[in-house]
């Protein structure tokens, strides 16, 4: 699967700043309010956010070894 340089930034934007944001923004609120499973909750967001973060790497390392160009060749 190919994806756009548009949608590319658009998840990348999601995963290394959205993702983490929201998860300390859920442990503080959590903490506040004493909320139940908070930390597994965070947990959770963080896990995904590796997950994609590693998905996008290896897109990255992929598109720039020539599995983005296909077969166009630069002079």
């Amino acid at each position: 699967m190919q994806l756009s340089n548009s949608l590319y930034d658009r998840l990348k934007w999601f995963v290394l700043i959205f993702l983490p944001a929201f998860a300390v923004l859920a442990a503080g609120i959590g903490d506040i309010y004493y909320w139940s499973f908070v930390e597994q909750f965070v947990s959770v967001v963080n896990l995904v956010a590796v997950f994609l973060g590693t998905i996008l790497q290896i897109s990255n390392i992929n598109y720039r070894n020539g599995g983005g160009t296909h077969g166009v060749t630069t002079a």
